[in-house]
């Protein structure tokens, strides 16, 4: 698998005092394995931003901020686009028996797709919560299955996929999930997708499908940018544009905590693991998309060299010793992600008492407590409903 590069901000020195996680009692005898993570990337380099958009000393006020997060977000959805078109074409490519592309390709493709996902899917605002787009481009949780069975199920009838006919289909059916079981699933593994195959003539309709979904988001969230930027339309201004980010990443901090970690390592079971919980278990990628939303939320908490970012705002705004803890608490999550493998599942399975797993969970756990226990109720901010949630 290539593995793209993420390079962070310089990160400020914690403070000597650090808020302690209730799993620290239990992870604290456990032997850490040396494993690798798959680095994620935020931006390619052919979408960094250009070093003139923001004036120097900008800084810290609400605009510089809300700007850059608006310009940061905007090349995460041009990224995301690119790369499910790539994937669609790919597929063509590969069900036409056109070029030299693998079955391997493909597969590098979904993964690449997801980390795309997993950069912008956490921003509760904007188009990505409209027409259940999130569910649109991956259904997860799926408790039942439901993406296998009903992939399955279409498989097996005569009527022609298309994209036309796939949009009439459940919503489970139209995004990356079903890819992933037509890649990756056990019952495929001696059956591998040919040419001349009905899950070709679905694989090429899902793509395609994702890939034009994926394209309306980025076209809508460039409509949607100036209000981020500006602080207008469903902004009341940009401190309020600012306070949204804080509010989303506090929103989504939670769900990884929960859902994409306490529930697969059964924290909320009785200790029994349940690898099948884990997001992307069949494309071994549960690790890897929290990686790059972790990524993504800490690079609009630091900002760059030009502006510094939700962290150098917020220092305005509450006792700055929550803004250096909060920053510390990411490079924490950070580092303890950068041990460990892709594949949560696959980690589950076979040590489902890791250490180091243990002990990332400990730092998602205390980051997400700083967010919620600290700096929302210091800006004045409570929570609502959680759209992300599937259940």
């Amino acid at each position: 698998m290539s593995r793209d590069t993420f390079t962070h901000a310089a990160t400020p020195m914690k403070p000597a005092q650090r808020k302690t996680s209730p799993l620290a009692l239990m992870a604290g005898g456990m032997t850490l394995m040396g494993v690798t993570l798959f680095a994620t990337s935020t931006l390619a380099a052919t979408d960094s931003i250009a070093a003139d958009t923001y004036a120097p000393g900008a800084g810290t006020s609400a605009e510089a901020v809300s700007q850059f997060a608006a310009v940061t977000l905007s090349e995460a959805h041009q990224q995301l686009a690119n790369r499910l078109q790539q994937l669609a074409q790919h597929t063509q490519a590969f069900c036409s028996a056109k070029g030299d592309i693998t079955l391997e390709t493909l597969k590098q493709d979904w993964r690449s797709a997801m980390l795309g996902l997993n950069q912008v899917n956490w921003v509760e605002m904007g188009p990505i919560l409209q027409n259940s787009r999130q569910w649109q481009l991956y259904f997860w949780p799926d408790k039942k299955d439901l993406v296998a069975r009903k992939t399955r199920a279409l498989l097996a009838g005569d009527a022609p996929i298309t994209v036309e006919s796939l949009a009439e289909q459940s919503i489970v059916m139209q995004g990356l999930g079903s890819v992933e079981y037509q890649l990756f699933d056990a019952r495929y593994a001696d059956s591998p997708l040919t040419a001349d195959s009905r899950r070709c003539e679905l694989m090429t309709a899902n793509t395609a499908y994702a890939a034009n979904t994926g394209k309306t988001l980025h076209d809508e969230w460039q409509q949607f940018a100036p209000q981020l930027a500006e602080g207008t339309g469903a902004f009341s201004d940009p401190r309020d544009a600012v306070l949204s980010l804080v509010r989303a990443m506090t929103v989504q901090l939670e769900a990884i905590k929960d859902r994409k970690l306490r529930r697969p390592i059964g924290l909320d079971n009785g200790g029994t693991a349940n690898p099948y919980a884990a997001e992307s278990w069949r494309g071994g990628m549960g690790l890897a998309n929290i990686g790059a939303t972790l990524a993504m939320m800490e690079t609009i908490w630091l900002g760059n060299d030009e502006v510094a970012g939700i962290h150098g705002y917020l220092n305005q705004q509450v006792d700055p010793r929550m803004v250096a803890s909060t920053t510390g608490d990411f490079a924490d999550a950070r580092d303890a992600f950068a041990t460990l493998p892709t594949d949560l599942a696959a980690l589950l399975r076979d040590d489902p008492r890791n250490g180091e797993l243990q002990q990332a969970m400990i730092h998602i756990e205390t980051l997400q407590a700083g967010f919620a226990d600290t700096l929302n109720p210091a800006l004045g901010l409570s929570l609502g409903f959680n759209s992300t949630d599937g259940d």
